[in-house]
């Protein structure tokens, strides 16, 4: 216990008295380097405000180019007709020209085809009021396509050949009018 005592009160009788805290030191006023360096400082930012400044003015913008959009249905027919059965495997195939006729939509009527399911792209393509004739046609297809997708059915190339026809017809019949 002594100890703990001896630490809060910190002066015993045999300890030397504390000393003042020292004055600060003289410094004596040498004003050289302040007139020195204060207008080299001040000159170097004021050329990098100098410099910023004429290279933001000289900056021109980019001109704007005239991008060229196509309608939905020429980008799904040069798609389609790209598209060959050969070159690939059925469940490729019919996965790309589902893709296909997918992105067509979604450009078209603007219904997030590429994210529904075929079941939910129907409803929402009922929803917009698109001709039951379409749809039913849609129908056909997509399931055909997902059967082949998502089931180990091999079609024979004469159905793959009827797939490229019901996509090509869904394009030609639904395209814009006005182009």
């Amino acid at each position: 216990m002594s100890f703990l005592i001896q630490l809060f009160v910190q002066s015993s009788p045999n300890a030397p008295r504390l000393r003042d805290i020292k004055p600060p030191l003289e410094v004596s006023p040498n004003l050289l380097p302040y007139i020195i360096l204060g207008p080299i400082i001040l000159a170097v930012i004021i050329g990098m405000a100098w410099l910023y400044l004429r290279n933001r003015k000289s900056a021109q913008p980019a001109p704007i180019e005239n991008v060229v959009t196509f309608p939905p249905h020429e980008i799904a027919l040069e798609q389609l007709n790209k598209l060959d059965v050969a070159s690939s495997d059925m469940e490729t195939y019919h996965t790309q020209i589902s893709y296909i006729i997918r992105e067509y939509i979604a450009a078209r009527y603007n219904i997030p085809a590429l994210e529904l399911t075929t079941i939910g792209l129907l409803r929402q393509m009922s929803k917009e009021q698109i001709d039951e004739i379409y749809v039913k046609h849609l129908q056909d297809f997509l399931v055909n396509c997902d059967t082949v997708k998502f089931t180990k059915y091999q079609p024979k190339p004469t159905e793959a050949d009827a797939r490229m026809e019901d996509a090509l017809w869904f394009v030609k019949e639904t395209k814009t009018e006005n182009t």
